[in-house]
Order: structure tokens, then C-alpha cells, then sequence
């Protein structure tokens, strides 16, 4: 008996074979069988085919798995709505036999699963029992920042459907509980959804992004076609099934593709059961044989942007030396990043599991991927599951101290940040920045200064690349106190350029902005008085912006949000009014909203399908977090704690866009605040001074996969104090920096890149995560 636990633990020596269990009734199950020489049912004589099945001679053991009990054993962990999810495993196959192989950095188990006989008892497995195996094509789609992957693969994908919905309705009354109610709404319409896979190629994917909404997380699914033309025609014949009821369906472009919507709810699940669940609406594209699903049309976008930026599994270091390793061909794969998909596991878990993963989650973190696959051989299924970890051996190596990348030495201090930029032709990351005798300098990687140029006044706000001539070569574009500049790679201005504005103008704020992602851009130029501009690139001031007046100074730049096929431009003003603006500078229906006290942060948009359901957040000076729609309905009103009469607070959005958190100051403190409020840190070094003026730079960084940084700059003691996710100081001091900080993070590397300007230093240190 454990005596702090008051556990019982029961055991039995036989022939030499030690068997012993906290459960005492199995271990009497051993002695029954012992008694009836193993007559009775016992889990090898109910699974003869395991007995039959190659092993290897030398390795760590051997692991024989009961799969149909799957579901039991995961539901000891899970909250009961998840364990409505996991109940098909419970047909996935009859039993698995794994060799167990274990290095420094892998658990490698391999083996065979085996299938029921009986075509009563048909598995999921079966539906690929006529199936070749196929390799993971789609790499160049899947954005790194995706979580989890269910990945099928078929040489006959008509016979595959026909298999699929059999077993699916086999089971009905089992999967009942993720209902198929899309497919049967749609044979009850007269459709035949044979219609798409006639045109399906060798794979299909499920993709669950790392989401900040854990409980609707973004999906995607990715199919291969052999003939986009005959896809469109099936949708099409879908579409006018609804569009009776429910109009014309929205389609949209953006770049060099063109959105379309299907307007059927859980459309993929109709397709593949309830595997494909998730997808409420559905968005897609076609790009180079696939047929690309999205549940929203922001997570479409961004998946677009990410292929652009090649953010994706092809050109990830990581994901292929793990694909390296894995099965080439498989009929059935789930992939999964553990730091991606964490806070996906937690909210699945039990609450008392919770708490247990929460206490241990670095061990759990250090089973970086996994990845469970299932192969038809002669009509036999080779499993393989391979878990990669970190050894657990700290890089004793790793210095406690930043260290250096490069340095810039400029004529005169520095005068702004420097601003990250990257050279298309080499792909190295190069930085631009300014001094205080306004002349503005260029640095390669390695930290030769390329050229130097003066500027006609200090910079107004943040230096951006585009694509001006749409041919991949980029130009960076800013704004002086008095004109608009473009500048190609080697500093010379583009013909006409600067746009040198009317001489009682003073430029506060320049906004970029692209409405389809078509490279065709247009400047919104806004003044210290609320007055906007809006140009194109011929630098005409176009209509309803020469200029649209405001009645007080905006409190931040203004943002361009597309929803749909609807473009809204959001001008915040410091007053606390928020307009919404169409292309032509009118006010959308429900605007403004006058909140009546002041704001002097940025907002936090929410992009969804519709104007109704996309929504803006803000937080007033006086800590009202307020989160209002696109229709002008207030949503959320909401006053913070608020220690003092003079505590002031700002939002801070994270600086890839995904969420937010909210800073609060004192006059002796400052706190950091989740979206819902609660303090993630809180520190009092900040100079008094700092806090009660425009003298302290809060930034959020969220990489993903657990990698968050904060960067608090305070310019009157000119230092930047670095934290992570876990309010941890980053190497235990500030690193000297007059203004904020640029940051850039190399996940293959776990290594992050400071960019800081101190003095007449600009400079790049690095640390490890």
C-alpha cells in the first residue's frame, strides 16, 4: 500500500513474468486465465492475427494495442463534449502490434494493424483496402502556423467515396453525434456529390490552424483535383440549388485569385463525414491543382499571404527533417505540432487534466511533433507512429548574455528605430534608419552601411515595403512632416515622387493600403487636424478625400478592413468618435460612434464573414474596454480595474495581428493585461517619467507556438526591457535602446533578432529562446 496515497498495489510472479496493476481485478483476471490454461477470452486469443505479424528481433520491446478501445482509455483525460469527437476512433481498426524503438531524440514505434473479417464490422481502414498510399503533396499549402493535419491519400477516389459513405453508414447511429446533416440535405436536394470526387487526385487534407479562438479554431481543407474547370461546374450546379433562397453567392478577388463561397454549411463535412467538421461557411480558391476550403475568408487570406511569404511546411527546416524520418507513402496520416496545438489540448482537457498539463507543460512541450500513419500493404496496414522531443540536455552552451549579430555607427544619434526591411534579391534581412541631421541610411545583413541620403524632415511614423511596379522588386515607402516619398532599393526617388503637400499641412499618420491584394495601392495621408488625403499611385487625390474632414486629431493610423466585397476604412479620433469610412470617404449606416471619453491606442479589428460579426475593440484612457461591430452595434462595454483616478490605459495589438493585450499605467507602475483583463505582468523599475508621458513603447509579439516576447522601451532612461510569455526578464537586464525595438524570430533556429538604435549605434543582438 502507498501510504501517502493510500493505493493498493496488487502483483503476480508466473513462469518468471511479472505482472502487477493498481487495479486489483486485473490482475484477477490473470489468475482466472492461468487457472483455465488461458482458455478463457484474453486479448491475443481475440486478436489471433497479431501472433502472425514480422517483429524485429533487437529492439525496445514490443507494444500491442486493443484500438477499438481507444476511445475508453482518452476519455479518462477529456471533457465529455470531446469525447463525442473521439468515438470514431473506435472503428479506425481492430488491433495494432508496434515495434518499440526509442533514441535521443525520437520514439519510433512500427508494426501492423489489423482489420475485423467480418464485412459487418467494417473500420475506417477498410475504405483503403483497395487504395495505393500516396506521398504528402500539398507541403507548398500547408501555412507553418497549422496545428494539426489529418491527411488522406487515394488511388481511386470514386471507389474510395463509395467505401467512405458505406462505413459512414455503418456507423450512423455512433457518428450521430457529429451529424452528416449537409450530405443528407443535399441528396434530399437531388445532388450527387460524386459529382467532385470524379475530379479528386490522390489527396485530400485537413488542416486546424493555432487559433487565439480555441474553441472555433481557423480550418482548412486542401484537396488535389485533376480539372478546376469541372470543380467550378459542380459548385455551380450546387449554387443553384440556393440561390433562391439564399441570393447570389459571394465571390470576390484578391491578388491573382478569385474567392468564391459555397453555401452550403459544413460543406466538407457533407464531402468527408465528420472528420471535415468546423466549416459553418466555406470559402475557396484554386491554386495548381488544389482546391483550397477555408471556414472564413480572413483564414483563406492569410494562408494566400503566407504561400506568398513562403511561411509554409516546404521551405520549413523543422517540418522536413521530421518528414524525413516519417512514412513516405501513407493512406492515412495525422500530423501534429504540440506548441501549436497546446492550447487546442488544454481546452479539450478535463479539468483535472488540465491542471496536471498546465503543472508539467515544458516536459509536455518538449514532444515537439508527432505523427501517426497508416499504410495499405497487401491489403495489410503498416502503422507507424514517430514522436521527435528534445533530449532534455540544456544548452549548457548557451550564453547568458546577448550577442551581437552586427553594428551601425551613423554620422550623428539615431532618430527613429530601425526599421526591419528585406533586400528580394538575396532574401537578407537589411534595416533603414535615420538620424537626427534627417538623413536616412540603409544597412545590409552583415552591416555595411549601402548608401546614406538626407531628407527634407524627420520621418512621420513607420518605413513599409511594396511592390510599386508589380514585378517583385521592392520600393519603401514613408512620410516626412510635409511630403510622401518613395524610394527604390538604391535610395533615388520614383518619377513624381515626393508628393510634397500644401504648406499648412502637417503629416501625422500615413497609412498603405491595397484592397484586394492586387499591388494597386493608395496613400491616406491625415494631418494634425484630422484632415485626410487619399492618393493613388499617379498621385491623384481621389474622389471624396481632397480632403475629407474631421472635427478632431485621430488618435492612431487609420486601417483598412475588407469584409466580403465591402472595403471599410476606420479613422479612431481622440475624442473617443469612431467613423467608418467607404473608399469614398462617407460614413457607413451606425456611424460614428461617439463613446464620449478619449482613446489614444490603437484598435483591434476581428475580420469575419460579415459586416454583423466582424468587430472592433478599443480601450478609452479611462480603462472602458469596448468592442462594438461593423453595423455600429456596441457589444461589449466594460470598465477595467482601475487602481487610481490618474491610471491611464492603451491597447496594445500583437504585432502580427492575431490578438491584443492592454497596458496600464500609474505614476509608479506599469501592468500588462490579457484581452480579458487579467494581469500578465506587472513591474515598477519604469521611470515615473516615462509612465506619465509619451515617453514609454509597449510592444507584443506573438510568433505562435508558445513564442511571445513583450518589449517595453523606456526612452527616458533609454532601455528596452525585454520579457516572455512568462514575464521573465529576458538574460536577467535591459539591453540600452532609445527607441522601440524591431524584433524578428527564426523558428528553425529558436532564435530571436533585437534591432535597436542607441546613440549613434544601430544594431542587432540575438538570444536563444
Amino acid at each position: 500500500i502507498d501510504n501517502r496515497s493510500g493505493r493498493r498495489f496488487s502483483y503476480i510472479v508466473h513462469h518468471n513474468i511479472f505482472a502487477g496493476s493498481f487495479t486489483s481485478y486485473l490482475i484477477e483476471d490473470i489468475i482466472r486465465n492461468i487457472d483455465t490454461n488461458f482458455e478463457q477470452n484474453n486479448f491475443l486469443a481475440s486478436n489471433p492475427k497479431l501472433q502472425e505479424l514480422p517483429r524485429l528481433s533487437e529492439d525496445e520491446g514490443n507494444l500491442y494495442v486493443n484500438m477499438r478501445k481507444i476511445p475508453l482509455l482518452l476519455s479518462m483525460f477529456v471533457g465529455k463534449s470531446f469525447q463525442q469527437i473521439i468515438k470514431p476512433l473506435e472503428f479506425l481498426a481492430q488491433s495494432a502490434f508496434l515495434d518499440v524503438d526509442i533514441t535521443k531524440q525520437q520514439i519510433l514505434l512500427n508494426g501492423f494493424s489489423t482489420l475485423p473479417d467480418e464485412a459487418k464490422k467494417r473500420t475506417l481502414l477498410h475504405t483503403f483496402s483497395k487504395q495505393a498510399p500516396q506521398e504528402l503533396g500539398m507541403k507548398s499549402l500547408i501555412p507553418e502556423r497549422t496545428a494539426i493535419l489529418l491527411h488522406m491519400t487515394f488511388s481511386d477516389p470514386k471507389q474510395w467515396q463509395q467505401a467512405l459513405y458505406q462505413y459512414q453508414a455503418n456507423y450512423e447511429r455512433e457518428l450521430s453525434l457529429q451529424p452528416l446533416a449537409s450530405r443528407k440535405q443535399i441528396a434530399d436536394a437531388g445532388y450527387d456529390l460524386s459529382l467532385f470526387f470524379r475530379s479528386f487526385e490522390k489527396e485530400a487534407g485537413v488542416l486546424t490552424l493555432e487559433s487565439v479562438d480555441v474553441d472555433r479554431p481557423d480550418k482548412l481543407l486542401i484537396v488535389g483535383i485533376k480539372d478546376s474547370a469541372e470543380v467550378k461546374k459542380a459548385v455551380q450546379s450546387l449554387h443553384d440549388l440556393h440561390i433562391a433562397a439564399q441570393g447570389q453567392a459571394y465571390e470576390e478577388n484578391f491578388g491573382a485569385y478569385h474567392i468564391r463561397e459555397v453555401q452550403q454549411s459544413e460543406f466538407p463535412a457533407a464531402l468527408l463525414g465528420p472528420v471535415a467538421q468546423g466549416f459553418e461557411q466555406c470559402f475557396y480558391v484554386f491554386i495548381d491543382g488544389y482546391w483550397v476550403m477555408a471556414s472564413n475568408v480572413r483564414a483563406l487570406k492569410r494562408m494566400l499571404l503566407d504561400r506568398e511569404a513562403e511561411n509554409t511546411w516546404n521551405r520549413s527546416v523543422a517540418w522536413n527533417r521530421f518528414l524525413e524520418t516519417t512514412v513516405d507513402q501513407a493512406n492515412l496520416s495525422m500530423m501534429v505540432n504540440t506548441l501549436r496545438a497546446w492550447p487546442l489540448v488544454l481546452n479539450d482537457l478535463s479539468v483535472e487534466w488540465q491542471q496536471y498539463a498546465r503543472k508539467y507543460a515544458e516536459q509536455f512541450k518538449n514532444f515537439e511533433r508527432f505523427a501517426v500513419q497508416f499504410s495499405n500493404n497487401d491489403d495489410e496496414f503498416y502503422t507507424s507512429l514517430e514522436v521527435d522531443y528534445a533530449s532534455g540536455e540544456l544548452a549548457a552552451a548557451k550564453s547568458r548574455q546577448f550577442q551581437t549579430q552586427q553594428q551601425v555607427f551613423l554620422d550623428n544619434p539615431a532618430a527613429t528605430r530601425p526599421f526591419v526591411v528585406k533586400d528580394q534579391q538575396n532574401q537578407q534581412w537589411e534595416m533603414l534608419v535615420q538620424d537626427d541631421s534627417n538623413y536616412l541610411y540603409l544597412a545590409s545583413s552583415s552591416g555595411r552601411i549601402l548608401w546614406k541620403d538626407s531628407l527634407p524632415g524627420p520621418l512621420v511614423g513607420e518605413v513599409q515595403q511594396i511592390d510599386f511596379f508589380k514585378d517583385g522588386n521592392k520600393q519603401y515607402v514613408f512620410a516626412t512632416e510635409k511630403a510622401l516619398h518613395i524610394i527604390d532599393r538604391n535610395g533615388a526617388a520614383l518619377e513624381g515622387y515626393p508628393l510634397y503637400m500644401a504648406e499648412d499641412v502637417a503629416i501625422q499618420y500615413l497609412s498603405v493600403i491595397d484592397y484586394d491584394n492586387s499591388k494597386n495601392y493608395r496613400f491616406l495621408l491625415v494631418d494634425r487636424t484630422g484632415k485626410l488625403w487619399m492618393y493613388n499611385q499617379d498621385r491623384e487625390n481621389l474622389e471624396g478625400w481632397n480632403p475629407r474632414l474631421l472635427d478632431m486629431p485621430l488618435a492612431t493610423n487609420p486601417t483598412h478592413v475588407r469584409i466580403r466585397d465591402q472595403d471599410f476604412i476606420i479613422a479612431v479620433q481622440q475624442d473617443g468618435t469612431l467613423n467608418l469610412l467607404n473608399r469614398k470617404g462617407k460614413p457607413y449606416g451606425g456611424f460614428p460612434v461617439r463613446l464620449k471619453t478619449d482613446i489614444q491606442s490603437p484598435l483591434y479589428v476581428t475580420q469575419n464573414s460579415t459586416p454583423g460579426n466582424s468587430t472592433i475593440t478599443t480601450v478609452t484612457v479611462q480603462g472602458e474596454l469596448v468592442t462594438f461591430n461593423f453595423l455600429g452595434n456596441t457589444l461589449r462595454r466594460e470598465q477595467l480595474y482601475r487602481p487610481t483616478a490618474n491610471t491611464r490605459f492603451s491597447l496594445c495589438p500583437d504585432a502580427l495581428g492575431k490578438t491584443f493585450l492592454i497596458v496600464r499605467k500609474d505614476a509608479d507602475r506599469l501592468g500588462i493585461l490579457d484581452r480579458e483583463g487579467k494581469t500578465l505582468l506587472e513591474k515598477s523599475y519604469i521611470s515615473a517619467a516615462a509612465l506619465t508621458s509619451d515617453m514609454l513603447d509597449v510592444q507584443y509579439y506573438d510568433f505562435g507556438a508558445g513564442n511571445m516576447l513583450f518589449a517595453i522601451t523606456d526612452k527616458v532612461q533609454e532601455f528596452a526591457y525585454l520579457f516572455d510569455g512568462k514575464a521573465n526578464l529576458i538574460k536577467d537586464r535591459p539591453v540600452e535602446s532609445t527607441f522601440g525595438v524591431g524584433v524578428l524570430f527564426f523558428e528553425n533556429e529558436g532564435v530571436y533578432h533585437i534591432y535597436r538604435s542607441y546613440a549613434n549605434e544601430c544594431s542587432v543582438i540575438s538570444f536563444e529562446k
